[in-house]
This record gives C-alpha cells, structure tokens and sequence, in this order.
C-alpha cells in the first residue's frame, strides 16, 4: 500500500525533528565549536567504567556533559515555554504560576499557600513567636537599642486580583493575619505589617515587577516611609525622605527573576519602576575590620555610612526583599549594616552597639519570627515584662 504525498511529508519532517538536534550536536562536538552564547564548563564525556564503579557520578557527568554538549537545549527549552505560555495560558514550571494579563507568581515556598490561607499557625506556635520576639526586644532594650519588625507581604497578596483564576482563598485568615494580632497585642513591640501601605501606593503606581517576585523602587519605598516614620517617633532627629525628592520613572529591560525561571528573560520584557532621586545621596558604600558573620556567594554583608552623627545607626537582618530598601534605608542613618539572614546575632550587635535593629522579612518567611538565639531565651521573663501564659 502506497503512502500518500502528505504522509511521506509528514513522517520526512517528523525524522527532521528529532534527528537535526542529533546531527547539530555531532557537528558541534566535531568542530569543537561551543554552541553561539553557551557558558563553557569544561564538561568531557564521562569516562565509561564510571558506570560500574560511580553510577551517581555518571550520571551527573553525563548530565553536564549534555547540558553543554547538546547545541539546541536551550532553543527548545525556550521555544516549548512560550509554545506553552501562548497557547496553553500556563506556565511551564512548577515554581510559577501564570497569572492575567503579563502577571507572573512564585509558587515555591508557600507563597500559593499563604494566599489560600491552608497552612494556619497553632495557637502553641503563635505564643512561642510572641514570645521569641518579645524576648529579643526585651534583649535588645537592656542595652539601650530599639527593635522594629517589618513584613513585606507576598507579590500573591498585593496583587491578588491578577492571580489565575483556579487559586482561591479556602480559609478565612493567613498566617501573616495571625501573627499580626498576636504581635499588636504587645504594646511594647514595633511591629509593622506593611500590607495597608503598599496598597495605597498601588493606587499610584505599581509597586512589584510583573515578571519578578519582589516589589519594585515605588513599593519599597511606601515600605520604608512606614518604617521610617515609626523610627521617627523615637530619634526625632529622623527626617524620612518623602515622594517629591523622587522622581518616578520607568525602564525597560529584561524580565525579572520569574521569567529566568521559565528562561524567557529575553522574551518578557519588565518594565520596571525606578525612584531617581532630586537630591545628591550622602549614603556611601563602607566596610567593617570584622568578617562578614553571614558569608554566602550572593549575599554579602552591605555597609553604608552617610556620616550624619545626628542620626541614629542601625542594624538590619533581612531577605532579598531589602535590595531595594537599602538606598533608601542608608540615607536615614549615620550607619547602616545589613546581613542576609534570619538569624539574631548577638555578638553582631555587641560589635556594632546600633541604636536601631530592624527584622524585615516578606510574607512567605513569615516563620522567621520563630527563629531563637539562646542568648536572648528568657530575656523577657528576666525583666519582667514576659506576659502571662
């Protein structure tokens, strides 16, 4: 039985598919040539008796040595998640969820879980951070030194409207609902659930990126306004900066963190936020005679000194969520340091005697609050200001 002209067709173009990236690869590795923009690792075959004798190790080096090897990976990569973004509305990975519009989510670390509200805190978990952060300012009280707690809330949270559809709310409060009234009970505790602010500044601009997990210039400045006028409260020395020393512009670029995930940087854009400012800053990078207590690539310790002995010095442990505080941060200070980490150190704070420790931390991380330092354990009970059980 004689095949048909458009079956012949069909079959020649389906062996051209699944054989060009074979025959690509094989002249790639012939020539020597690394496919055009691809980082070169090294990666060699893997040695054959590796099998038996490293399995694991095999595969891995197989695995790196494909990764590097194989000239179309990542075109079909690409092309497959904007095949499945264009025609589909879905995302390609797990990590991220598409939403209306040009909105893209995070969708690891419990952030779709906040927003429906299914991971609720015990009534148990709730006093022990309560009283963890009540430890920590009485701590830090003893010594002179003013603690503030601010939460940025999750991208999911802020923009929920622009959300897919399928992801709705299945209880009727969010852990960062909880831990806000636990923590507004203590009158003594500057805790600053950010949430209020950042909705009234999306009524001006938009204040995270579509195509990033964090709040742009705009949002965290809103952020830092409500930081800083609670800091005020207490150096009266604290002028915070305010909207008219910006000017508000917009940049188009490549897309944010989201949109590396997918390996669609190139292919959606982020028009992003920027706050210029009106005025020469007086922030200026600075350094420290002590190593970084923190030590992670990506995550270094940042100093900056503006040099106004008027103003108040501070200590911040936060996330990645801070990068865009920092040079707003920096101008209301005679010293700023800020370490990547959840962690209360005090030697930290004994080496750096600040007037002011800020614990900022988005939604998601929520848990942090938990974290303890055996020397703050029991500060509170020591000085008498620990609530009755």
């Amino acid at each position: 039985m004689k095949r048909s002209t458009p079956a012949l067709l069909a079959t020649l173009a389906f062996l051209v598919c699944i054989g060009l990236p074979l025959i690509l690869t094989v002249a790639s590795l012939t020539s020597g040539d690394p496919k055009p923009g691809a980082p070169t690792t090294g990666a060699a075959p893997p040695v054959a008796r590796l099998l038996l004798e490293d399995f694991p190790g095999f595969t891995s080096a197989f695995e790196a040595w494909v990764n590097e090897s194989f000239r179309p990976r990542t075109e079909m990569i690409r092309a497959n998640n904007l095949a499945r973004l264009a025609l589909f509305d879905e995302s390609p990975s797990k990590s991220v969820r598409k939403g209306q519009g040009r909105w893209l989510f995070y969708a690891d670390e419990w952030e779709m879980e906040d927003y429906e509200n299914v991971m609720p805190i015990s009534p148990e978990g709730l006093a022990a951070l309560a009283r963890n952060m009540e430890d920590r300012r009485a701590w830090l009280a003893a010594r002179g030194i003013r603690f503030y707690v601010a939460i940025a809330p999750n991208k999911s949270d802020a923009y929920r409207e622009f959300l897919p559809k399928s992801i709705r709310q299945l209880g009727p409060r969010s852990r960062l609902d909880q831990v806000a009234e636990v923590l507004a009970a203590n009158p003594k505790l500057d805790f600053l659930d950010l949430r209020e602010p950042l909705r009234r500044a999306k009524a001006e601009h938009r204040t995270y990126d579509y195509t990033d997990t964090h709040w742009n210039a705009y949002g965290a400045f809103a952020g830092y306004r409500e930081i800083m006028a609670r800091v005020a409260r207490d150096f009266p020395a604290v002028r915070p900066l305010d909207y008219a020393d910006y000017e508000v512009a917009a940049e188009n670029g490549p897309g944010g963190d989201l949109a590396g995930q997918l390996s669609l940087k190139a292919d959606l854009p982020e028009e992003r936020i920027l706050m210029n400012p009106r005025f020469t800053p007086r922030a200026r990078d600075a350094g420290r005679d002590y190593p970084d207590p923190v030590a992670k690539a990506g995550r270094a310790m940042v100093v900056k000194e503006t040099g106004d002995v008027s103003l108040p010095k501070a200590l911040v442990f936060r996330d990645s969520f801070c990068w865009q505080l920092i040079p707003f941060l920096a101008e209301s200070f005679q010293s700023s340091v800020y370490v990547w980490t959840f962690d209360f150190l005090p030697a930290l704070v004994e080496k750096e005697k600040p007037d002011v420790v800020i614990l900022q931390a988005v939604e998601r991380y929520i848990m942090a609050l938990t974290l303890e330092a055996p020397e703050t354990r029991g500060a509170a009970e020591a000085l008498g200001t620990a609530k009755p059980e």
